[in-house]
């Protein structure tokens, strides 16, 4: 026992601690040992838990991203459409203006026509009358003077001198 004494170890105090250490691990295990491990065991749980629950959030955030783009296409779509929609009927409604433009000014022009022709017909009327009245006129003259032959042919050159100037 030279090495123990060298050394000053107390070989009685090595096995009471080997014995005290034994003891307080077997204590350990029995009562910590399992509430240690459970609660590790609770925190992996809880952590795989999480992780799943965040891919879970993630597949779902992807999903409606997906959603959203889907549906920002269909409007972007209904957009476009609607546009096309209003292009084309604003097209039909300038053909519709110019279409009635263009009656409106057809029956301008026939009432124009129509105008005319009346105002023509009166003047043919209005130069009747006075040809008329001319006449009738001259043929007083004629027969208020009783003239010989030459005076009547004089008389009947100068009416048809004012008939050509008053036309």
């Amino acid at each position: 026992m030279d090495i123990f004494q060298a050394l000053d170890l107390n070989l009685g105090l090595i096995v009471t601690q080997i014995i005290g250490f034994l003891i307080a691990l077997w204590i350990l295990k029995a009562l910590a040992w399992k509430p240690l491990l459970k609660m590790l065991e609770d925190r992996k749980s809880k952590i795989s838990g999480d992780i799943d629950q965040a891919e879970k959030i993630r597949a779902d955030a992807g999903k409606l991203l997906d959603d959203y783009r889907f549906k920002l296409r269909d409007i972007d779509n209904e957009a476009r459409a609607r546009i096309q929609e209003a292009v084309g009927e604003g097209s039909r409604i300038a053909a519709e203006i110019k279409e009635q433009a263009r009656e409106e000014s057809r029956q301008i022009l026939a009432k124009s026509r129509d105008e005319l022709a009346r105002d023509v017909a009166k003047a043919r009327v209005q130069l009747r009358d006075d040809v008329v009245s001319m006449a009738v006129k001259a043929a007083e003259k004629i027969i208020s003077t009783r003239l010989n032959e030459v005076e009547q042919r004089r008389l009947l050159d100068e009416f048809l001198k004012e008939v050509d100037g008053t036309k």
